[in-house]
Formats: structure tokens, sequence, C-alpha cells
């Protein structure tokens, strides 16, 4: 049968028991959507367009581009018919996780991470790396006598600033200069005053002869590219992701530029999500999920918001009523979890659905068909104890119940 119209239907529920079902509140629906007049419709198949065996971390920009990995390589989906290899990681294969950041899309597994330029059509390293550590010898001109320091920068092909080098001491015993005597093509030049500490700009040659006539500071002292990372999010102007049991993020409006030694948080448990909300971060663990508010990280306070989640399931809702707009939606260990702006975790299913997935990587999307908002979620599941669950989409639950949220 390919349509089943049902009265009173008030969606799937596997948690309360009855000694007889009904068609009206079954505990189990396979392979079907309920239309907005209580119908249930065999679920459309799927057809498959691209032979790629191994595909996975399929992602879009909602804007015609397609990127997705099959054994360690990147690929690049043509109107949903072809695929164009960008890059072969050389690395062990791994899910990828992306960002889209002034239409550059970085792009990161635990262990490669790399930046697509849609433009271009290639994929070059995230980051500029930061230049050798300069050789120093003295030479004529007119700097004061004193102990310097020198280090190096460099320019990236997009105009950005690397870190700066290792740091280089030497002592003009009288007035002289320095000589670089390893100076990298197009290099940028940070010198302190005589018995100083701050570096400041000092010129793009190889020979410096006097003093800086302004007092510029170099802007990213101590910054790197960043190392492969997993769960990537954006947020506050910085990008964020994790490695292991910790979470990393850039300086502010520099996705290139990290302070690896400092900019961190650090957990007790891996870290499986990185969900933002307009006030701050949940950070779903392997036991935990915590949120941290606030918008600077210096100031952000640490709070346990619930329990652990399962990697790859977060989607984001542009719209759940009540529960507010661009709400992180995940799959926890018993339900599924919306975050909301003040810290909070809900289960929306709680009255309709127990779920126990494992916490391997699972999937998620949000989408608008036919004007009614789904999300769906794909994850492997224990071996219940008693009946088997599997759901697609949120469709039958109720996330506000007269104006209170359950």
């Amino acid at each position: 049968m390919r349509e089943i119209k049902v009265d009173s239907f008030n969606g799937m529920n596997n948690i309360v028991v009855k000694a007889k079902r009904t068609m009206g509140e079954p505990s189990i629906i396979l392979n079907a959507n309920v239309e907005p007049d209580g119908s249930l419709v065999r679920r459309p198949g799927l057809e498959k367009v691209i032979d790629l065996p191994g595909a996975h971390s399929l992602w879009t920009n909602n804007k015609g581009l397609v990127l997705c990995v099959a054994e360690s390589k990147v690929y690049r989906v043509l109107d949903g018919i072809t695929t164009v290899e960008l890059a072969d990681t050389g690395q062990a294969d791994s899910p990828m996780s992306y960002l889209e950041v002034d239409e550059k899309i970085y792009l990161s597994n635990k262990n490669w991470n790399g930046m697509y330029d849609p433009g271009l059509n290639t994929i070059g390293k995230w980051g500029v790396p930061v230049p050798v550590t300069p050789v120093l010898l003295q030479t004529k001109g007119s700097l004061p006598a004193g102990n310097y320091k020198v280090c190096l920068t460099a320019i990236g092909n997009y105009g950005r600033p690397s870190g700066n080098s290792g740091v280089t001491g030497i002592t003009l015993s009288e007035t002289g200069g320095i000589n670089i005597l390893n100076f990298p093509e197009g290099a940028t030049v940070w010198m302190t005053d005589p018995n100083s500490f701050q570096f400041f700009y000092a010129g793009n040659s190889s020979i410096i002869t006097a003093l800086p006539e302004q007092a510029e500071p170099i802007p990213t002292m101590w910054g790197v590219p960043p190392d492969p990372m997993s769960h990537l999010c954006w947020a506050f102007g910085r990008v964020w992701g994790t490695r292991f049991k910790k979470v990393y993020y850039s300086e502010p409006y520099q996705p290139e530029l990290f302070r690896l030694t400092t900019g961190f948080f650090d957990f007790s448990e891996t870290v499986l999500m990185i969900a933002k909300t307009d006030h701050g971060l949940f950070v779903g663990c392997e036991v935990n999920t915590y949120f941290l508010s606030g918008a600077n990280p210096a100031e952000m306070v640490q709070t346990i918001a619930g329990i652990g989640v399962v990697p790859g399931t977060l989607c984001y809702a542009s719209d759940l009523g009540e529960l507010g707009k661009n709400v992180p939606v995940w799959v926890g260990k018993d339900g599924i979890y919306a975050g909301l702006a003040d810290g909070r975790i809900l289960n929306v299913v709680k009255e309709k659905l127990r779920i126990d997935p494992q916490q391997v990587q699972g999937a998620s999307f949000y989408r608008v068909k036919d004007g009614r908002k789904q999300m769906l979620f794909s994850m492997k599941h224990n071996q219940p104890k008693g009946q088997v669950v599997g759901f697609g989409d949120l469709a039958a639950c109720d996330v506000v119940r007269n104006g209170v949220v359950i």
C-alpha cells in the first residue's frame, strides 16, 4: 500500500508500553514520511548517481560547491554526476570537517589539513609556514651599540602574514648594522630596539642599517598554522577545532594563525563536537557535553550541560519555534538534543523515542522539503535488549506543546 490515512496520528512512540498498539501511535515507523493530513506515505527511494567506493564526509556550501572524501583523497562533485580529484592527503582515511571563511574552504581531519580555493580549484596549505631562524652578522650601519633581537615573517599567497620565525640575538659593540645571511625571498624583518624586548617592523631587506622610523609592532608573534584538527567551527570571529582532548582557537579574524601553546581549552575526555550559539559554544565529549559561555576565550566560563554525543551528528535548524533560530541539534547518548543559547540542552524526543546509539561516526543534515522542516540522522545502534528502533527525522516529534518546551 502506498498511502495509509491515520486518524489522530500522534507520531512514533517506543517508550509508552501499551497492551495493544495502534496506528495512531506506532512503536516503530520505517521508510515512511508523515504528511500534514496524518497520512503515512512510503519514503522515496534513492538512486546512486556516482560510483565512488569509500566515499564519506559529503559537504556543500549550498551555492553549488560540493566536496567529499574517499580513500584519503578529496574530491569535488560536479553537477551531481561526476567527481574531480583535488588532493591526495597521503594520510590514513578519516572523517573530514569543513569550514567556509571569506570564500575559502578550510578542511581538516585528525591526520591532515588544507585550504581549498574555489576560484583556482586548488588545495594548498592551511596557513603560511614560518620562515627559517635568521643567521646574523654585524656589518656597517648607524644602529647604536647594544643587544638586538631579530625575527622574520613571510607573506602568503593571499597577503596574510605568517607567525614569526625563531629569534636570534646579536650584540653590536659599536655603531653598525645587521646582515641576515639566510634572508628568504619576500620575508619581512622585525627587530627590537637596543637592549629591549618588543619587536618592531624593520623592513624587507637582508641588511638593517638604522632603527625603524615608526614603531609598528609585530602582529603575529608566536603564531603558527594549525595542526590537523577535527570538528571545525567558525564562531566569534575565530576558527575552533578539536584535537584529542583539546579545543584550539585561532586569533581573531585570522583563520590561518593559531597560538598552539596557549590558545586552547583542555578537557579531561576526547572531544567529539563543537556547536556554536549566540552566547557560547557547546563542546560534546564521550561522557559529558560542556558549555563555554561567552565570546572571548579569556573570559569564557565552562559548565557541564549534559551527557556525551555521537560525533558527526551535529546540524543547525534554521527555526525551531520557541527554541530559537539557527539552533544546534545533535544525537546524544540517549536522544536528540537541541542546544539553547543560554547553555541549556533539551532532549526533544524524550517522551517519544528511546535510542541507544554507539558513539562512533554518524551523520546528519537539516532541510526544508515540501515546506516542512526536517532533520535527518544516521548512526549505528547498540544491540537492543528489546525491539529494534529505526527512525529518520524529527517530523513526528513535538518540541513545543501549548507554549511549553518539552
